[in-house]
């Protein structure tokens, strides 16, 4: 175990305390940090004179005090607050609340029942997230009215229409479009740990310094050194990544406190137009870690039965095509709307790294089916495990040059030969 801690110390050290590794994270944070608050810095630098978004409002008063002017103190608060938005009564009606979804001339409609001292609010709103922020606007009238207390509020979602339930139309279109960018930290984290990985094998094999260590470790150890070294630096890279974005939110909250201009950022965006966003980021997380493993046991094997670079190069090759031809399907399956392909590639290990995070937001798949696409992948990288490192310890002080399926084959019929 001292030695299997070394082996893993030693790889960190050679990747984490480098000058490159922490100029390319100031690099990469100082990006997302743009990025998330990319609208308000546009924001800066727009002329003060923007463009008004007319919202046509339907205001139902059906409390216990009707002769009250719930509909003119909540229109002049809300226009007063609000920016960049002119809240205007529409002389349109929908005669059930349910029809609000199916009509397109009323975007927010708010109902009022019960005691106005405190009241059942109901509010329907086709942008999710202008709905979220009028209960605002709505409690300072209420304020004004009864002093103090608290209205109960119920922000309306749309109906399930089978496929992914609480989304809007506007709000999947939203998704299809930038999804796919959720995934681009997870598609170079991937590469980035099995070139390290493979880079680090291949080394200490071409400089003959394998053989030393060897001697002194067995080589299973020195496979689940290498395999727990690079997913420890994904772990860590990963942690960066969201300390950057946390520090975003941060400054997203000083762009906020701003009198100047509305405060907006990609982030709260994201979390106000899908409402199981923690379960999505869990899922996405275990995916990454388990998904990594899977192509870290397979990047091994192929640096083991390499003996150069060039080779390591070349014979890696399917193994980016898993890794692109799994992002790829992130952003173009979901364009397509092929909800059932997702489905399908969800439980297809390696794919199913990106897909199946991507088909739980889609509402391909429930959180059920992502747990249990989830336990295959999981059950793979055990099978991977027990079945590689025999071949990894033949292969890793082995110099054979013949071709590639020549010699995998040699390489498992000797590891399983009983002797």
């Amino acid at each position: 175990m001292k030695k299997f801690k070394f082996l893993v110390g030693f790889g960190l050290k050679k990747r984490v305390f480098k000058k490159a590794f922490v100029i390319s994270n100031i690099i990469i944070g100082l990006v997302i940090i743009a990025l998330i608050n990319l609208p308000s810095i546009i924001a800066i630098f727009q002329d003060d004179e923007n463009e008004i978004i007319e919202v046509n409002t339907v205001i139902m008063n059906n409390t216990d005090d009707t002769e009250y002017a719930l509909e003119e103190q909540l229109l002049q608060t809300m226009n007063g607050i609000y920016e960049g938005y002119s809240f205007i009564v529409t002389d349109d009606s929908v005669e059930n609340p349910e029809e609000f979804w199916d009509q397109s001339e009323i975007n927010v409609y708010i109902v009022f029942t019960g005691d106005l001292k405190q009241p059942n609010v109901e509010i329907y709103a086709h942008n999710q997230s202008l709905g979220n922020m009028l209960t605002q606007s709505i409690q300072l009238v209420l304020y004004d009215y009864q002093d103090i207390g608290y209205a109960s509020y119920d922000i309306k979602t749309p109906p399930s229409n089978g496929e992914n339930p609480g989304l809007s139309e506007a709000d999947q279109s939203f998704l299809d479009g930038i999804g796919s960018l959720l995934f681009i930290p997870v598609f170079f984290l991937v590469i980035m740990a099995t070139q390290f990985l493979g880079v680090d094998i291949i080394e200490e094999k071409s400089s003959k310094a394998i053989e030393t260590i060897i001697a002194s470790v067995p080589a299973k150890v020195h496979f689940l050194s290498k395999i727990a070294a690079s997913i420890s630096f994904l772990l860590i890279q990963s942690g960066v990544l969201l300390s950057f974005g946390l520090l975003a939110l941060l400054v997203s909250r000083l762009f906020a406190a701003s009198d100047s201009f509305e405060g907006l950022n990609l982030l709260s965006e994201l979390a106000s137009r899908i409402p199981n966003w923690p379960s999505i980021l869990m899922i996405s997380l275990l995916f990454m870690f388990f998904g990594a493993l899977l192509f870290l046991v397979l990047a091994a094997l192929l640096a083991s039965i390499s003996t150069t670079q060039e080779d390591y190069q070349q014979f890696q090759a399917p193994l980016i095509f898993l890794i692109l031809g799994g992002y790829y399907m992130t952003i173009f399956l979901p364009l397509l709307d092929a909800n059932g392909v997702l489905q399908v590639f969800s439980y297809i290990p390696f794919f199913s790294t990106m897909v199946a995070p991507m088909a739980y937001i889609r509402g391909a798949i429930t959180l059920l089916e992502a747990i249990i696409s989830l336990g295959i992948t999981i059950a793979f990288v055990v099978l991977f495990i027990y079945y590689i490192s025999p071949v990894y310890r033949v292969a890793i002080l082995s110099y054979d040059e013949t071709k590639f399926f020549k010699r995998i084959k040699f390489y498992f019929k000797k590891a399983f030969t009983k002797e």
